[in-house]
């Protein structure tokens, strides 16, 4: 499983730090200016300008991966398809072997159901839980 997770990494490390590239090239360099000048460092730069400042940025990516990673498929399929055992057995290959594999089509379905059902209940958690902006 830690190799699936790996590799699942790799493959969304792009989005990410294309989305974190263009949120912080959208950040006034006033903002920077005005921190060096207060006297803030490099990591107090990164805490009071930077980060804030990739607030939704960091609510996208997050949620994308969060969702990228509950509906892996092919990345299982193509790797491990399932095994050794079922130690990589993920909800969303689960669906496909019950399907297709052994023909248990209804709890397929209700795996998949369960899926969308948690998936939709993740990201309402992530946009409810990411501070508002306060419209300044």
């Amino acid at each position: 499983m830690p190799a699936v997770g790996l590799i699942g990494t790799w493959l969304e490390i792009g989005l990410c730090l294309v989305l974190f590239t263009a949120g912080i090239g959208q950040i006034p360099a006033e903002l920077y200016e005005a921190a060096r000048i207060d006297g803030a460092g490099v990591v107090r730069e990164f805490f009071a300008v930077t980060l804030p400042g990739l607030r939704g940025q960091i609510t996208v990516a997050l949620t994308l991966t969060v969702i990228a990673a509950l509906r892996t498929f092919d990345l299982v399929y193509v790797a491990t398809h399932g095994g050794p055992g079922n130690a990589t057995s993920l909800p969303a290959f689960e669906v496909y072997n019950r399907a297709f594999g052994t023909g248990q089509v209804g709890s397929a379905c209700a795996i998949a159901v369960v899926l969308t059902v948690l998936i939709l209940i993740v990201t309402i958690l992530i946009t409810k839980l990411q501070p508002k902006e306060d419209g300044t």
